[in-house]
Protein backbone atom coordinates (compact mmCIF):
# COMPACT_ATOMS: atom_id res chain seq x y z
CA UNK A 1 0.00 0.00 0.00
CA UNK A 2 1.06 3.11 -0.83
CA UNK A 3 0.86 6.56 1.60
CA UNK A 4 1.53 9.92 0.98
CA UNK A 5 2.74 12.36 3.02
CA UNK A 6 3.19 15.93 3.39
CA UNK A 7 4.13 18.67 6.07
CA UNK A 8 2.14 21.11 7.22
CA UNK A 9 2.48 24.98 6.04
CA UNK A 10 4.51 27.19 7.51
CA UNK A 11 3.53 28.46 10.92
CA UNK A 12 4.76 31.98 12.53
CA UNK A 13 6.95 29.67 15.06
CA UNK A 14 9.15 27.65 11.78
CA UNK A 15 9.62 31.38 10.52
CA UNK A 16 11.55 32.14 13.95
CA UNK A 17 13.23 29.05 14.29
CA UNK A 18 11.40 28.09 17.75
CA UNK A 19 10.27 24.29 18.48
CA UNK A 20 6.91 24.07 17.97
CA UNK A 21 6.24 20.03 18.91
CA UNK A 22 3.01 20.33 20.43
CA UNK A 23 1.98 23.41 20.63
CA UNK A 24 -1.21 24.22 18.97
CA UNK A 25 -0.08 26.98 16.47
CA UNK A 26 -2.07 27.05 13.26
CA UNK A 27 -0.57 28.69 9.77
CA UNK A 28 1.00 31.98 8.76
CA UNK A 29 -0.57 33.21 5.76
CA UNK A 30 2.75 32.06 4.03
CA UNK A 31 1.55 28.32 5.20
CA UNK A 32 -1.92 29.14 3.90
CA UNK A 33 -0.65 29.79 -0.02
CA UNK A 34 1.61 27.02 0.67
CA UNK A 35 -1.37 24.73 1.33
CA UNK A 36 -3.20 25.87 -1.39
CA UNK A 37 -0.37 25.53 -4.13
CA UNK A 38 0.58 21.99 -2.94
CA UNK A 39 -3.33 21.09 -3.56
CA UNK A 40 -3.54 20.75 -7.18
CA UNK A 41 -0.19 18.04 -7.27
CA UNK A 42 -1.90 15.76 -4.48
CA UNK A 43 -2.32 12.25 -6.81
CA UNK A 44 -6.27 11.99 -7.42
CA UNK A 45 -5.78 8.69 -6.06
CA UNK A 46 -5.69 9.21 -2.42
CA UNK A 47 -9.28 8.07 -0.78
CA UNK A 48 -8.63 9.21 2.58
CA UNK A 49 -6.76 12.08 4.79
CA UNK A 50 -5.45 11.42 7.93
CA UNK A 51 -4.23 14.42 9.98
CA UNK A 52 -2.32 15.33 12.60
CA UNK A 53 -4.67 16.89 15.59
CA UNK A 54 -2.71 19.73 16.04
CA UNK A 55 -4.15 23.20 14.43
CA UNK A 56 -1.06 23.71 12.12
CA UNK A 57 -2.04 19.71 10.50
CA UNK A 58 -5.81 20.38 10.34
CA UNK A 59 -5.87 23.74 8.56
CA UNK A 60 -3.44 22.15 6.06
CA UNK A 61 -5.44 19.13 5.53
CA UNK A 62 -8.72 21.21 4.86
CA UNK A 63 -6.89 23.21 2.46
CA UNK A 64 -5.88 20.29 0.83
CA UNK A 65 -9.72 18.60 0.91
CA UNK A 66 -10.67 20.98 -1.24
CA UNK A 67 -9.43 19.64 -4.19
CA UNK A 68 -9.10 15.89 -2.98
CA UNK A 69 -13.28 16.10 -1.19
CA UNK A 70 -12.43 12.67 0.86
CA UNK A 71 -12.55 12.06 4.31
CA UNK A 72 -10.96 13.85 6.55
CA UNK A 73 -10.00 12.60 10.16
CA UNK A 74 -7.65 13.90 13.26
CA UNK A 75 -5.48 11.67 14.94
CA UNK A 76 -3.35 12.37 18.06
CA UNK A 77 -1.18 9.60 17.13
CA UNK A 78 0.29 11.89 14.09
CA UNK A 79 1.34 14.89 16.33
CA UNK A 80 4.64 16.08 16.12
CA UNK A 81 7.73 14.71 18.80
CA UNK A 82 7.10 16.27 22.06
CA UNK A 83 10.10 18.37 23.16
CA UNK A 84 9.31 18.70 26.27
CA UNK A 85 10.08 21.54 28.16
CA UNK A 86 11.73 22.17 24.62
CA UNK A 87 8.39 23.08 23.29
CA UNK A 88 8.56 26.93 22.66
CA UNK A 89 12.55 27.51 22.75
CA UNK A 90 14.75 28.19 19.95
CA UNK A 91 15.23 25.32 17.93
CA UNK A 92 19.05 24.89 18.51
CA UNK A 93 21.56 23.57 16.40
CA UNK A 94 22.26 20.93 18.90
CA UNK A 95 18.52 20.16 18.82
CA UNK A 96 18.31 20.01 15.24
CA UNK A 97 21.44 17.63 14.70
CA UNK A 98 19.96 14.79 17.60
CA UNK A 99 16.44 15.53 16.26
CA UNK A 100 18.17 14.32 12.23
CA UNK A 101 20.29 11.91 13.38
CA UNK A 102 16.93 10.02 15.08
CA UNK A 103 18.54 9.22 18.20
CA UNK A 104 16.72 11.72 20.37
CA UNK A 105 15.22 11.30 23.74
CA UNK A 106 13.28 14.44 24.99
CA UNK A 107 12.26 12.64 28.22
CA UNK A 108 11.31 12.98 31.15
CA UNK A 109 9.01 16.06 29.73
CA UNK A 110 8.90 14.74 25.97
CA UNK A 111 8.94 11.40 24.25
CA UNK A 112 11.74 9.30 22.89
CA UNK A 113 12.72 8.35 19.43
CA UNK A 114 11.18 4.38 20.35
CA UNK A 115 8.00 6.20 21.78
CA UNK A 116 7.44 7.86 18.85
CA UNK A 117 7.77 5.15 16.59
CA UNK A 118 5.29 2.98 18.52
CA UNK A 119 2.85 5.33 18.63
CA UNK A 120 3.17 6.30 14.97
CA UNK A 121 3.20 2.33 13.55
CA UNK A 122 0.67 1.33 15.79
CA UNK A 123 -1.87 4.03 13.86
CA UNK A 124 -0.08 2.91 10.48
CA UNK A 125 -1.40 -0.91 11.34
CA UNK A 126 -4.74 0.95 11.69
CA UNK A 127 -4.57 2.31 8.28
CA UNK A 128 -3.70 -1.32 6.72
CA UNK A 129 -6.07 -2.47 8.07
CA UNK A 130 -8.82 -0.10 7.23
CA UNK A 131 -8.06 1.08 3.99
CA UNK A 132 -6.65 -2.37 2.31
CA UNK A 133 -4.39 -1.14 -0.82
CA UNK A 134 -6.08 2.24 -1.16
CA UNK A 135 -3.89 5.55 -1.25
CA UNK A 136 -4.22 7.46 1.69
CA UNK A 137 -2.28 11.16 2.66
CA UNK A 138 -1.16 11.86 6.28
CA UNK A 139 -0.93 15.51 6.76
CA UNK A 140 1.82 15.28 9.45
CA UNK A 141 4.96 16.98 10.32
CA UNK A 142 8.62 16.74 10.14
CA UNK A 143 9.48 14.47 12.87
CA UNK A 144 7.04 12.38 11.48
CA UNK A 145 8.17 11.94 7.92
CA UNK A 146 11.74 12.27 9.19
CA UNK A 147 10.66 8.89 11.51
CA UNK A 148 8.98 7.34 8.28
CA UNK A 149 11.61 7.49 5.85
CA UNK A 150 14.41 5.89 8.11
CA UNK A 151 11.74 2.65 8.56
CA UNK A 152 11.80 2.64 5.09
CA UNK A 153 14.97 3.29 3.97
CA UNK A 154 17.11 2.89 6.89
CA UNK A 155 18.77 6.47 6.73
CA UNK A 156 18.23 9.81 8.09
CA UNK A 157 16.23 12.41 6.01
CA UNK A 158 18.03 16.15 6.56
CA UNK A 159 15.55 19.22 5.83
CA UNK A 160 11.48 18.62 5.32
CA UNK A 161 10.10 21.97 3.65
CA UNK A 162 6.66 22.93 4.97
CA UNK A 163 3.91 21.46 2.52
CA UNK A 164 7.48 18.61 0.57
CA UNK A 165 4.98 15.72 -0.16
CA UNK A 166 6.59 12.26 0.08
CA UNK A 167 5.41 8.48 -0.89
CA UNK A 168 6.23 5.41 1.56
CA UNK A 169 5.62 2.06 0.66
CA UNK A 170 3.81 1.27 4.03
CA UNK A 171 4.09 -2.84 3.69
CA UNK A 172 8.02 -1.97 3.76
CA UNK A 173 7.65 0.33 6.83
CA UNK A 174 5.23 -2.33 8.86
CA UNK A 175 7.49 -5.32 7.80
Amino acid sequence: MKIFVIRHGQTELNKKGIINGHIDDVLAPEGIEQAKNAAPFLPKTIKHIYSSSLARAKETAKILNETLNVPVTFHDELREVNFGILNGTPFLDEHKKRHKMLNYDWRPSGESFEEVKTRVLKFLEKIKENDGDEEALLVAHGGIIRLLHFLEFGKPLDEIENTSLHGFDLDKILK
